[in-house]
């Protein structure tokens, strides 16, 4: 059989999408026999504009092909980004309708690349499977109703209704949070065969034994290392949090985001000395980061889609044997408190 697997992002690429999609990868060549094949259909790296690397079109290796469709640079805002995407959306299509797989496989966040493989699946007529990371259309409109209820309304109907039609359609459905299927069954979604598998945790940091390792200096050092967008929220709290802490806690952001400019005026304009903010790291440079950390924070914005999800961040964090300091709420909250000993979660 040819296995095809659409992804938006994939390594060198910096995400959690690119982690979770070579992770896929590995576990489907390790199980292929010698004659079948696999596809991957991706980008050049493109999530950070401050994290630039190069990348061949076509890479080729036994039974595995990676196709990196090139991009233009975005300024990370949500029109720039639904441009990119149509463009990896079309070429796309094109090499799949080429290549004619046997079976497709959708690894999305963002619901576009679920559609993307569902209009595949149709031009090709072959089956497929999502593996669902987040509830776009819940997530979208709640953004966006915070602006304006009525967009916020036709936005949860315009992609409910593409959710149906793709989720209803695929052979079958895995979520990464258990938070997901409640959701979806409420929007009349059937989701009794649908497989939950998480994300885990990376051979990088299991096969690592000096992550425990302590800060040398005499401050307290809160580490978050991620995307910084709207969604995480960290310009709303870490910039308080660092004034009402003081001078004896120092907090390190590592990464980049459509929200990084919201943060760094709101340092600004608090005049604080204390919160340092540098660009994305490959994840060796990040386990540095992470021994000389004494407190991992993450943060999720108050918003009800984010109460169903489970940031794969946890994972990573929890590998690390640190203490975590959370601003989650529902089932991510809910799984921290019974998986992860050392998490302190503050809603």
């Amino acid at each position: 059989m040819k296995f095809c697997i659409f992804t938006f992002y994939y390594p060198p690429d910096l995400s959690a999408t690119s982690y979770r999609s070579i992770a896929l990868v590995d576990a489907l060549i390790e199980k292929m026999d010698k004659k079948s094949s696999l596809i991957v259909i991706t980008t050049s790296p493109n999530r950070y504009k401050s994290y630039q690397v190069s990348s061949e079109f076509l890479t080729v290796k036994d039974n595995l092909k990676i196709y990196r469709v090139k991009l233009p640079k975005h300024s990370g805002s949500m029109l720039s980004q639904s441009l990119i995407f149509v463009i990896y959306f079309i070429q796309a299509i094109k090499i799949c309708f080429n290549e004619k797989p046997d079976f497709l496989i959708g690894t999305s966040g963002r619901l576009m690349t679920a559609i993307l493989t569902w209009v595949s699946s149709i031009l090709i007529k072959k089956p497929y499977l999502i593996d669902l990371k987040d509830i776009f259309s819940e997530s979208i409109s709640d953004i966006f109703a915070k602006k304006n209820k009525i967009v916020g309304k036709f936005f949860n109907s315009f992609f409910s209704y593409l959710d149906k039609r793709v989720l209803t359609n695929a052979a079958s459905v895995n979520v990464v949070s258990m938070g997901f299927p409640e959701y979806f069954n409420k929007k009349g979604i059937d989701t009794s065969k649908w497989l939950f598998y998480p994300n885990g945790v990376d051979d990088i940091f299991v096969n690592n034994k000096n992550i425990t390792s302590k800060s040398t200096s005499s401050k307290i050092s809160i580490l978050y290392a991620g995307n910084i967008g709207h969604a995480q929220a960290l310009h709303k709290i870490v910039p308080f949090a660092a004034k009402k802490l003081g001078r004896d806690y120092n907090f390190l952001i590592i990464g980049d985001g459509s929200a990084i400019v919201a943060l760094e005026r709101t340092i600004e304009q608090y005049d604080l000395k204390n919160i340092e903010i540098i660009k994305p790291v490959d994840r060796e440079t990040l386990l540095e980061y992470y021994r000389k950390a004494d407190i991992l924070f993450l943060n999720l914005d108050k918003i009800p889609a984010f109460k169903r999800v489970l940031p794969s961040k946890l994972f990573e964090y929890a590998a690390i044997g640190k203490p975590i300091v959370a601003g989650i709420e529902g089932y991510s909250s809910e799984f921290s408190t019974k998986h992860i000993p050392l998490s302190l979660i503050h809603i």
